[in-house]
């Protein structure tokens, strides 16, 4: 615990000294990214330790305001500490090596430091107000960090929908810890585990829970400030939000469910329809945007809802005593968060480099990229391949392992198995299309086809020393690839640590032998096509040299001067799809009607902005702000005055003191 600390502090004050010196961009690049990157390899030997002896370190105590704290390091809290400190190493390092080449690139290492530190001090709190502490942290961090390009008004207002949307689901954690607190006499984390909550205090508990939680890792419709935040900050950060910071909503979560004794069906039905929701939703905007970053934002909130179904799937078999399929669906869900992690963060930061070369983020003005930045597009391409759930790549597996979990239930005689067998198998089918298709869209209209502005000639791929991070999330998302079936059975040792209070399963009770065979089968599978496709690719390059090869146009339906105009937009591409969810998605169309036999001007554009945030969200703060308008008059500057607010609140804090006594 000791040396996990010490990496906090190293990567805390990194973040400082890079603060200090930041007039002196080299040094305070060096101080910044090189903490960042030393403080995660120090903190990943005693997360090792954890997840595979199966030992908890032991215990540290604080002394806060409120009472000692506690310090703890378990299975769970180790395990959601890898995509933290993979991608704070990977991303500090692209960003450090970045900065060398582009003196615009990111240099925000406080906050990114801060972020850093906030989430590993998050994981490693056993108790309700150094969690709150470190989550507001967190939030505060990742908020400068969105706004960090504050002479863009756009990127203000995205760090201000997502403050505002972190402190309404922080009202909910701080009313669902306060009754806990209230009813265990302790805001101890072990307290929560040994109190006697009734079924509707459990159940109240949980759903503020899932609101609080819901809000950070995008669940709908609490999603909201996601794709605006992903696509206004730096591309690093974006990789950092997404890839780690999420994932803490998934951590906090859990946590509360393996707290909570008596957990309820209800519950888990709630999560599977809700996840099932979200990931539908999520890929019907993303098909719809033409903003590059947006689409790669909203598949963060669609696999936050394929993690949220297997979640649900689970907290059902254990309500039905059915050990191995909720060891399974946890197995499932804990590796495609790590999956999601590796495969995100390598989408957004090639990404970033797109951005970064091209000027722009619009997929109506790119095409042809892949010619000049042939590295970058595959990077993307193996990405966009793994985080779509296709074979051969990591996603593929976590996602047939919930599959899996899901065809076992419908061999059970539960009546409303055969409901949740539908909705899980059906559910990645259809999401999982949906994923292909705008990938499919996405790659397409950015690295293929004739470039749609002239200067896209004129570009040329990343620096060989910029592509290190993308070689080292690479070789993870390969390593995963292969480890599956042993990764699963430390997996499933972390599912079991969240399953020990509920139904008493044990590790073994999980039976994960029956998931290692299939899984070695997958794996197998897996290796041979990626091994068909590289031998593919190498003899194409053999007998099929550049110098034997012509370019020609494709089928023009007759037109004699094709130019690059006549190609699919991002909009025409999904059209079909985005009309059969036109009732959800409610895209805007604008043009001029073609009219005459030989029109003159014809014109057509469309934009998707979130219909929830358009037709929920912005209505009900309007109201809000409505109903508060006469209280502006309390913000007038004047220091006395609001001196005196304060006065006046402290005396009715102990008036409200002497009266309860």
């Amino acid at each position: 615990m000791q040396q996990f600390l010490i990496a906090i502090a190293l990567i805390t004050t990194g973040g400082i000294l890079a603060f200090i010196t930041r007039k002196t961009r080299d040094v305070s690049t060096i101080v910044g990214a090189g903490s960042a990157i030393i403080g995660s390899l120090i903190a990943v030997v005693p997360v090792v330790r954890v997840l595979f002896n199966s030992v908890e370190l032991p215990l540290l105590l604080l002394n806060l305001p409120l009472g000692q704290a506690t310090l703890r390091l378990d299975a769970v809290s180790a395990f959601f500490s890898l995509p933290v400190l993979l991608l704070l190493a990977v991303v500090a390092l692209f960003a450090g090596i970045e900065a060398a080449h582009d003196k615009h690139a990111h240099d925000g290492w406080l906050f990114f430091n801060f972020l850093g530190a906030a989430m590993l001090l998050l994981l490693v709190a056993a108790n309700a107000v150094l969690f709150l502490v470190a989550w507001e942290m967190m939030s505060v961090a990742a908020f400068f960090l969105i706004a960090w390009r504050d002479e863009i008004a756009s990127a203000r207002n995205a760090a201000w929908k997502f403050l505002v949307a972190s402190h309404i689901g922080t009202a909910a954690l701080m009313l669902l810890f306060a009754m806990l607190g209230a009813h265990a006499g302790s805001y101890e984390f072990a307290q929560f585990s040994g109190a006697h909550f009734t079924d509707g205090m459990a159940s109240v508990a949980f759903f503020l829970a899932l609101f609080g939680f819901g809000v950070k890792f995008g669940l709908l419709p609490l999603h909201v400030w996601l794709p605006e935040a992903h696509a206004f900050a730096d591309a690093p950060v974006s990789a950092v939000l997404s890839g780690a910071m999420i994932k803490m909503g998934f951590y906090g979560l859990l946590r509360i469910l393996m707290l909570l004794p008596n957990i309820s069906a209800s519950w888990g039905w709630v999560m599977v329809a809700g996840g099932l929701l979200t990931g539908i939703f999520a890929m019907a905007m993303a098909l719809a945007q033409s903003d590059l970053k947006k689409v790669v934002a909203y598949s963060s909130v669609e696999n936050a809802g394929i993690i949220t179904m297997a979640i649900g799937c689970s907290i059902l078999a254990i309500v039905w005593k059915q050990p191995f399929i909720a060891g399974a669906a946890m197995a499932g869900a804990l590796l495609h968060i790590l999956n999601h992690a590796v495969c995100k963060g390598m989408i957004f930061l090639a990404s970033g480099v797109v951005y970064h070369t091209i000027g722009t983020r619009k997929l109506e003005v790119m095409g042809g990229i892949a010619r000049s930045m042939p590295f970058t597009a595959t990077c993307f391409a193996i990405g966009a391949t793994a985080i779509a759930g296709l074979p051969p790549f990591n996603s593929f597996i976590s996602e047939f392992i919930i599959f899996v979990a899901g065809l076992q239930v419908a061999t059970l005689q539960e009546p409303a198995a055969l409901l949740l067998a539908f909705l899980i198998m059906s559910g990645l089918a259809l999401i999982g299309g949906l994923a292909v298709a705008t990938y499919a869209r996405t790659f397409g209209l950015v690295f293929l086809g004739a470039p749609r502005q002239e200067k896209r000639h004129e570009i040329s791929d990343i620096a060989p020393s910029l592509r290190l991070p993308f070689m080292i999330l690479l070789g993870f998302i390969l390593v995963l690839t292969v480890t599956s079936p042993w990764l699963v059975e430390i997996l499933l040792r972390v599912a079991a640590t969240l399953m020990a209070g509920h139904q008493g399963f044990a590790l073994a009770d999980l039976q994960g032998e029956l998931l290692h065979k299939p899984l070695i089968i997958v794996v197998q599978f897996s290796v041979a096509l990626l091994a068909l496709v590289i031998a593919g690719w190498q003899l194409r390059s053999r007998f099929f040299s550049t110098g034997d090869r012509s370019d020609r146009p494709t089928w023009d339906c007759g037109y004699a001067a094709p130019d690059a105009r006549m190609q699919y937009t991002s909009s025409s591409f999904a059209q079909t799809i985005v009309d059969i969810f036109s009732p959800v998605v409610r895209p805007y169309k604008h043009g001029e009607k073609v009219t005459g036999l030989f029109p003159q001007h014809a014109s057509f554009r469309s934009d998707a902005p979130d219909s929830l945030l358009r037709y929920l969200f912005s209505p009900l703060f309007g109201l809000v702000d409505r109903i508060l308008l006469p209280l502006r008059g309390l913000q007038h500057g004047r220091l006395h005055l609001y001196i005196c607010y304060v006065a006046i609140t402290l005396l009715a804090l102990l008036l409200w003191k002497v009266v309860a006594i």
